[in-house]
């Protein structure tokens, strides 16, 4: 029986991913980060990759797992474009780690609390800046490699401002692992996902065919900047020995985080 998976089609997850997208074990979907959000909420995976905003509304049937996870330093959303009284601000979604940095940097600067927040996918923000639909986005995944080129200045760097408030990591997203699912079948997939990761890890730091003529096009192909080396510098920013297996720090990252989650009583 095939295990129903979802993941986005950004490179840091295609590149984990990588080994077992070819098999016959694994279904996977590729949704945007909202779109996972959502369905982990509605319980429609299995195994689903998902933002850490969303970790407490999922704990009675979900559980963290320790592979596979993008937390770091200077990984976080960059806010961007032109900040002025009532600015429409695009953002990713409003269960996503981003947006819960745009709200920790906000109640920081009430000099902005008039601003208009705009959900949209990602992927929308660049075009609906350059329409003139919005005036500042903040941009997650492959956004922080390209806004520059594209002339649109810096407001404020949430990742760093995060780090810098709390001396915490970024932590962005993480695969959920159902609590229902048999601990076999969850085993399993850990060990085949870490096999996966390792492999990819290995052909990228060497540079080897696999990683050139395989693993970098796949990447491309499902990634929203084509440009091989955007998608390098997303595998190099956003992998690291913490996807491959979280550390100390960065599961008390995690903890730090959670109480932006957690309403105080």
């Amino acid at each position: 029986m095939r295990l129903s998976l979802a993941i986005s089609p950004c490179p840091n997850d295609t590149f984990a991913f990588y080994k077992l997208i070819a098999t016959e074990r694994y279904a996977i979907d590729f949704l945007d980060i909202e779109e996972l959000n959502r369905a982990l909420l509605a319980g429609k995976y299995p195994i689903a990759k998902g933002s850490f905003a969303i970790m407490e509304k999922l704990a009675p049937k979900y559980e963290i797992l320790a592979t596979g996870a993008a937390i770091g330093n200077g990984v976080g959303p960059v806010f961007i474009g032109q900040l002025a009284q009532g600015a429409r601000i695009g953002l990713p979604g409003e269960h996503t780690t981003a947006h819960q940095l745009f709200r920790f940097w906000l109640e920081r600067h009430a000099e902005h609390a008039d601003v208009r927040p705009m959900q949209m996918p990602f992927y929308e923000m660049l075009p609906a800046l350059k329409s003139g639909q919005i005036d500042a986005a903040v941009l997650i995944h492959e956004g922080r490699f390209v806004y520059k080129a594209a002339g649109l200045p810096l407001i404020a760097d949430l990742g760093a401002y995060w780090e810098n408030q709390t001396r915490a990591m970024i932590p962005l997203g993480c695969i959920y692992i159902h609590r229902d699912l048999a601990s076999h079948g969850k085993h399993e997939f850990v060990a085949a996902l870490k096999d996966s990761l390792s492999q990819s890890l290995n052909a990228y730091r060497t540079q080897s065919p696999l990683y050139k003529e395989s693993i970098l096009p796949y990447m491309q192909e499902r990634a929203q900047e084509k440009n091989a080396d955007v998608v390098a510098a997303h595998v190099a920013t956003y992998v690291t020995d913490d996807t491959l297996e979280l550390g100390a720090a960065a599961r008390a990252s995690i903890a730090e985080f959670r109480k932006l989650l957690t309403p105080v009583l």
